[in-house]
């Protein structure tokens, strides 16, 4: 469905699209800017329409799932917490009653896998499902690697090996796929919409590596 479709069919759509470029608007993380928020959205929409939930609900949640990171950057203020927040103050004023609000804010708060939080309703579901779906993928592929170019992180080092668990950041590009991105299995997906559409995704990565590391050598 496009977004034209989507305004059509959903209350105050266009209002909040506005309100999300304007929170994006001087943001310059290329891992986590506006369009990772769309791309959220489209597979948030697909997932709903296909397991035949509540469009609206995954929809807004996902416009909204990042509204906080730009201040998280700045203030070191967890993002998924504040936006939720957000979202429970902003949607009341568009005339969003009280269950549907709840239901959007606890999968904003819920949507950051590595927080630990494990989504309650099918709404949280379909929005940590849909921001995962972005981290495997060609467009993850380049994500991983545009964000090492800002941070400064080699692409490889034969030096440094990958660590058991994720640590909030990889000694290299390559390490962060082993340590994170490669864990992003299509089983760990909560619906089976998700889980379908991650496989083509992941095998694309783990071939990605594959041919990377035998094309470094052992140098």
């Amino acid at each position: 469905m496009n977004l034209t479709e989507l305004m059509e069919r959903i209350p105050h759509l266009r209002e909040i699209l506005n309100i999300v470029r304007e929170a994006f608007k001087d943001y310059d993380d290329p891992a986590h800017d506006i369009s990772h928020t769309f791309r959220v959205m489209e597979n948030a929409s697909e997932i709903a329409s296909r397991e035949k939930c509540d469009l609206q609900k995954a929809i807004i949640a996902a416009l909204l799932h990042d509204i906080k990171r730009p201040h998280e950057a700045l203030t070191g203020v967890d993002h998924a917490e504040s936006g939720a927040e957000y979202a429970s103050g902003l949607l009341p004023t568009m005339g969003f009653d009280i269950s549907f609000v709840a239901e959007v804010s606890k999968a904003i708060r819920s949507h950051r896998y590595s927080g630990g939080l494990t989504p309650t309703s099918l709404t949280g579901k379909i929005l940590q499902d849909a921001d995962r779906l972005d981290a495997i993928g060609a467009v993850a592929i380049a994500r991983v690697f545009s964000y090492s170019g800002k941070t400064g992180t080699p692409l490889h080092s034969l030096q440094f090996s990958p660590r058991s668990s994720y640590s909030g950041n990889s000694r290299s590009s390559i390490n962060h796929f082993h340590e994170k991105i490669l864990k992003i299995r299509p089983e760990t997906f909560w619906t089976e919409t998700a889980r379908k559409m991650a496989e083509d995704r992941y095998s694309f990565v783990v071939e990605f590596v594959q041919r990377f590391l035998a094309e470094w050598g052992q140098i």
